[in-house]
């Protein structure tokens, strides 16, 4: 068998033949996929008077203000203040408060939330602040927010306790994707990529890593005070605990489980986003059974891949992608390339997405194969 390496080596001259394929993510047909970033068609008959980007722009919009509650106040300046306005004694109960100062102009333009540029006013008393918080959520989510102590007026201005909770070190990048349901509801569908590696207490080992998605829905709705989320959820929830992220430690998995034999595609699929070496050679070829055996299944799979944020990160993403080809043209006797060929004309792919992983799987083959000849 030749050596897996040198497959991996392969990729980056056989892509240039493929840059004319498209990528995309998965419809959301179930837990292993989150929802496509893409326009959809209502279902009302009468569609609603929203566009998808208004509502990303909205979600955007959203997602800054909900995080100066969950996960950093806004910015302030001058000395801490006590509630009564005084300067701030340590030696007085009491918290201390700072003035906020926040001069607007932010722009909503995430790496993967392409929406128009918004520019947000400046924020300097608390009415100031109810106002925004109020002209993004239901009236319910907004006392929920404000009911808190971390803002308050003093003075006249808007003071917070300040503060932030620090990130979440699992996440990644997020995708978001917006689609109306009714005349009156919108949802939008975030997804949370995660991806972080621990390293390892013995340096001979590989690190631990954690990888996948969790995707939350949210509600916008039209209130009697026009469209409102009406639920809500922080820029980095991603929740490490779903069925779709997961962690390896590659030498218990791999040396001392053989773990990957039991994996469903999408998690064998995450398992080599990080395996190298001997960790990955077995995992590939498990891959590549799995597609002959159910090539629609492993198409989702690698389609999944194909469209997510780790494309943009690391560039051996092509290797997964791209390894049932790669496998066939270079491992498979005469006999079972027929079956190969076979394989790929029965295959009828679920989704725009994996007709796309389809041909260039084709399209891998077909080089890999004839440079074996």
């Amino acid at each position: 068998m030749k050596h897996r390496a040198f497959l991996t080596l392969t990729v980056a001259s056989l892509c240039a033949a493929l840059t004319g394929c498209g990528t995309g993510g998965v419809p959301a047909a179930s837990s292993a996929a989150p929802p496509a970033v893409s326009s959809a068609s209502a279902v009302s008959s009468s569609p609603p008077e929203l566009t998808e980007e208004d509502v990303l722009a909205a979600y955007a919009a959203a997602a800054e203000v909900y995080d100066w509650f969950d996960l950093c106040s806004l910015p302030t300046a001058g000395e801490p203040l006590a509630e009564d306005g005084s300067p701030y004694d340590p030696e007085q109960d009491g918290p201390a408060y700072w003035t906020v100062e926040y001069p607007g102009s932010q722009t909503y333009d995430d790496l993967d939330v392409r929406v128009r540029s918004s520019v947000s006013p400046e924020l300097r008393t608390y009415a100031d602040l109810d106002i925004r918080v109020r002209s993004c959520f239901s009236p319910a989510l907004s006392d929920e927010l404000l009911g808190g102590p971390a803002y308050r007026d003093i003075g006249g201005r808007l003071c917070t306790l300040g503060g932030a909770r620090g990130g979440n070190l699992y996440y990644f990048d997020k995708t978001v994707s917006a689609r109306p349901v009714s005349a009156d509801r919108w949802e939008v569908d975030v997804t949370f990529w995660a991806d972080f590696q621990e390293p390892p207490e013995d340096a001979s080992c590989p690190p631990t890593s954690t990888v996948g998605f969790s995707t939350v829905t949210l509600p916008y709705e039209r209130l009697t005070d026009g469209w409102r989320f009406t639920a809500f959820c922080p820029s980095d929830g991603l929740d490490w605990d779903a069925d779709t992220v997961f962690t390896f430690n590659y030498y218990q998995e791999f040396d001392v489980k053989a773990a990957y034999h039991s994996y469903s595609d999408w998690e064998l699929v995450c398992y080599l986003i990080h395996a190298d070496g001997a960790y990955c050679e077995a995992p590939f070829d498990e891959l590549c059974h799995r597609f002959l055996e159910r090539p629609e299944d492993v198409l989702d799979a690698l389609a999944l891949l194909d469209g997510s944020p780790y494309r943009e990160r690391y560039g051996h993403i092509d290797a997964i992608v791209f390894a049932p080809g790669l496998d066939a043209g270079w491992m498979l006797s005469a006999d079972e390339q027929a079956d190969f060929s076979a394989c790929l004309d029965a295959c009828r792919p679920r989704s725009a997405a994996a007709q796309s992983v389809l041909e260039k799987i084709r399209a891998v083959w077909q080089s890999a194969e004839a440079s074996a000849a």
